[in-house]
């Protein structure tokens, strides 16, 4: 159930940014993995939309796809979301840094600079050119541990995949055929190899 809006901590604003969302098992496994939008960003949490059905209370950790910043959060509720298949999830984080690279208060907003949310919509964030995100790779390689070099290559390629995916040069489905299509062979090859 959606919180009231007298129930929140803070105030909500419009931001539109791109999470890797991890939901982690009572044991700390990893569960499951969704690149989801916030719809509404807070100090304390957000409303994002995806497309999975989580139970409140779920805990796990988000990744801003932009900045690498990753946090703990927790479930807070889930309802149905204004797009087709779509679902809003209420977010808690469980951190105090300020996640959102915004300074939150009651007199005034200061957000990151970047495009008004309408733009953003429209175009899409600001494009880096490949140099640049080559440099930026460099840096997190070089200065990261074995964990977090992981955790940046996995936001990296769940981003290029979900870019592909938005610009229709493929669908999920069509990606996990082909995925499974280049694995059978090997396993096959393996099998055969094995026998021998």
């Amino acid at each position: 159930m959606k919180e009231s809006s007298k129930d929140r901590r803070g105030k909500r604003l419009p931001a539109i940014h791109r999470l890797l969302v991890t939901v982690l098992g009572p044991t700390g496994a990893e569960i499951s993995k969704e690149i989801v939008s916030t719809v509404e960003v807070s100090q304390h949490g957000a409303r994002v939309r995806g497309r999975r059905t989580l139970r409140p209370d779920t805990q796990g950790t988000i990744t801003q796809l932009s900045s690498g910043r990753q946090a703990p959060f927790r479930v807070a509720w889930q309802q149905k979301g204004s797009e087709p298949n779509s679902i809003d999830t209420g977010v808690e984080l469980l951190s105090t840094f300020d996640f959102w690279g915004a300074i939150f208060s009651e007199s005034s907003v200061h957000p990151v600079p970047a495009a008004p949310v309408e733009s953003a919509v429209e175009s899409g964030p600001p494009p880096i050119s490949p140099a640049e995100l080559l440099d930026e790779l460099r840096k997190a390689a070089q200065s990261s541990s074995s964990e977090q070099k992981t955790r940046v290559l996995e936001a990296l390629w769940c981003a290029l995949i979900e870019q592909l995916e938005e610009r229709q040069v493929f669908t999920r489905e069509e990606l996990l055929t082909a995925i499974r299509s280049v694995a059978a062979p090997t396993h096959v090859t393996l099998k055969a190899a094995s026998e021998r």
